[in-house]
């Protein structure tokens, strides 16, 4: 099976609900749980952070770039399966992008590929995000596949992209205090599967789980305004007797300070 490399878009408008997602959107990351930083720079590091194992990723601020285009690797984050959560790249700004590894399987979405498209369902880990740092900054994460599909006898390649609002990360640091502000989203289904349009209409009509062997390369691809600091918290699903996602339960304390370090300085480690 070939490594899946989501792309990551960072771009600010008003979160969506959460295509499927349960209302409660507690983050409280435990012993279990794995908090990873993604923060933009108007001056990145120069460093490859090649196996650097942090727990944080640098982006470029105020970027927009292509979501498919897997050359260009600038503002991406390309995802691998593997039995650790692991920063194995922590610089996105430059033409390698940034690595991560997940230890989640195709079998983490239990029901996608299915026609009718149903809510996912996820079965080994979900994920929380929200948006710190300057207040109006805009952050948009996009989900993307190299799909590997056999047409008229021989291979083909082609790079897609999560479409539709409610498939594709859309969030702004809001302006004020407390859980207002600092709200956590359910982002399950937009960072770990990829609804992808193959009939060229703009409708997703294939929802795809990160690693699943149609697809090659998995990448998350961020575009920016302003100076987004995102937080992504990966929680592993506990097992329920409804056999769905299990929600874990609300923060009580969800953060009602404002984000100690809104306007990040050199990249940690740096």
């Amino acid at each position: 099976m070939g490594r899946l490399l989501p792309v990551v878009t960072l771009a600010v408008l008003a979160m969506p609900a959460a295509y499927g997602q349960s209302g409660n959107n507690g983050a409280r990351v435990g012993k279990t749980g794995f908090l990873l930083n993604v923060i933009a720079f108007d001056r990145c590091p120069r460093a490859d952070m090649a196996g650097s194992n942090r727990r944080a990723i640098a982006v470029q601020a105020d970027y927009t770039g292509v979501a498919t285009d897997q050359a260009s690797r600038a503002n991406k984050i390309f995802l691998g399966s593997g039995p650790d959560l692991l920063v194995r790249d922590g610089n996105a700004c430059d033409q390698n992008g940034a690595y991560l590894e997940l230890p989640v399987s195709a079998a983490n979405c239990s029901n996608c590929n299915a026609a009718t498209l149903p809510a996912p369902t996820f079965t080994q880990y979900e994920v929380r995000a929200r948006v710190l740092g300057k207040p109006r900054s805009r952050a948009t994460i996009t989900g993307c596949v190299d799909m590997q599909e056999i047409v008229n006898g021989a291979p083909m390649s082609t790079s897609l992209c999560s479409v539709g609002q409610q498939n594709v990360v859309v969030d702004t640091r809001n302006v004020g205090t407390g859980s207002v502000q600092n709200r956590w989203e359910n982002v399950s289904t937009q960072l770990l599967t990829v609804c992808v349009d193959k009939s060229g209409d703009g409708v997703c009509d294939d929802r795809i789980g990160l690693f699943d062997s149609s697809g090659k390369d998995y990448w998350w691809s961020l575009d920016g305004g302003g100076r987004p600091h995102v937080q992504l918290v990966f929680l592993p699903v506990e097992p329920s007797d409804g056999g769905g996602s299990a929600v874990p339960p609300p923060d009580p304390t969800p953060d009602p300070t404002p984000d100690p370090t809104p306007d990040p300085g050199p990249f940690p480690g740096k």
